[in-house]
């Protein structure tokens, strides 16, 4: 028997003499605001739900939160937590702040709570607080083809802002894109040889775009 296969064997035996969690480190109380953003694909959600938690924490407790301090307001009772979430929610309209960011902080609130259900941390559920409810929009068709012609003329494709300008209307239009996408490209996401370019699309991955 060669040493390689001997040390392999071995190994697989220490493997299997191991009972059951001998070889697994799992903290007793996770950090549960750093699992929600590692479990978090986009850079911008991120940011916002570390701002949203801040501010929910700063308004309830007088601080910015601490693994401690949001333990203990995973372990509160389900009525206390959703007072104290509808009581923010008040505070929140308060301030005049529109539907959206008051949707927006209320969800990131209540997207700590599912991931503390899902550690075993928390037993209750804030989905009883419902959001604002947002108008829509009576007509979000934008401009037409004929008249973003006309604004694409206005660009001096002469100069190198002028390039840089042209190329970004473009994408905007042509492939559908948000603004965060098109800022977040760069030059290793085109492929000249293909004329694609790779956009990182919210919380889709990657897709490929015709240049």
């Amino acid at each position: 028997m060669s040493d390689s296969i001997a040390s392999t064997l071995t190994h697989l035996e220490n493997a299997y003499s191991l009972a059951i969690g001998d070889d697994f480190c799992i903290d007793k109380d996770p950090d549960v605001i750093e699992q929600l953003l590692n479990d978090t694909r986009s850079p911008n959600t991120k940011r916002a739900y570390e701002k949203d938690m801040k501010d929910f924490f700063l308004f309830i407790a007088g601080c910015l939160p601490t693994q401690e301090l949001v333990l203990e307001f995973l372990h509160l009772e389900q009525r206390h937590a959703v007072a104290l979430l509808l009581k923010y929610k008040a505070h929140l309209v308060k301030k005049e702040l529109s539907e959206a960011t008051v949707n927006r902080r209320l969800s990131a609130i209540k997207s700590l709570t599912a991931m503390g259900r899902k550690l075993g941390l928390c037993n209750f559920t804030l989905e009883d607080v419902k959001g604002e409810k947002i108008e829509a929009y009576r007509d979000t068709t934008g401009i037409s083809p004929q008249d973003y012609a006309k604004v694409l003329g206005l660009v001096d494709r002469d100069t190198l802002k002028g390039k840089r300008d042209y190329a970004i209307l473009r994408l905007l239009w042509d492939n559908a894109l948000r603004r965060s996408e098109v800022i977040n490209l760069n030059v290793g996401d085109f492929n000249a040889q293909e004329s694609t370019l790779l956009i990182l699309g919210k919380g889709k991955g990657y897709s490929k775009g015709n240049c």
